[in-house]
């Protein structure tokens, strides 16, 4: 029978319990990185990059790069000489076609598209090309005018369209400002 002596009890008990101390303060540790890592991936896969395509004399495309901002989205504001090579390349229909392009992901968005209609997108995720809002409504992210003599009333209700690369449209989303 071995027989240990009252300090050297307390010596190992201190050791096992530093030991321990140390080992769950590792393992907090790395389950807090690991939970932020997982935190930030997520949000990272709800809030992708947007890359947006505009000429360097349009305005309003970018205030509607400033309304995707405002609403917590990175964007990459690229300023092209000619927008309808990328409008060719993303497969945007000549009738639904506006002042700028942008791809989200595996979505292309083309004109003044609302926060709101792109969220739906990602909600949804459906099997198209993309969505656009065609022409400039009035009202719409980028066309809202802000003098004394104009009101909310004044702006158009106007419909966001989706598209597929083969050309079919739907509506997508329908807006009342």
């Amino acid at each position: 029978m071995v027989l240990i002596s009252m300090a050297h009890y307390k010596i190992l008990s201190k050791k096992r319990f530093l030991n321990y101390l140390i080992f769950s303060g590792i393992l907090f540790t790395n389950t807090t990185d690991a939970h932020n890592t997982i935190a930030r991936t997520q949000e990272n896969m709800d809030n992708p990059k947007v890359v947006s395509y505009r000429s360097a004399s349009c305005g309003c495309c970018k205030k509607w790069i400033n309304h995707l901002r405002d609403n917590g989205l990175e964007v990459v504001d690229n300023i092209v000489e000619d927008v309808s090579v990328i409008k060719n390349q993303y497969q945007i229909p000549n009738n639904l076609r506006s002042c700028h392009s942008a791809q989200i992901a595996n979505y292309t968005i083309e004109g003044h598209v609302p926060i709101e209609s792109i969220n739906k997108l990602f909600r949804e995720k459906p099997n198209i090309n993309g969505i656009t809002v065609p022409g400039m409504p009035l009202g719409s992210p980028g066309m809202e005018t802000h003098s004394h003599d104009s009101h909310s009333h004044d702006y158009e209700n106007y419909e966001v369209v989706s598209f597929s690369k083969t050309g079919k449209t739907k509506i997508f989303d329908r807006i009342s400002p």
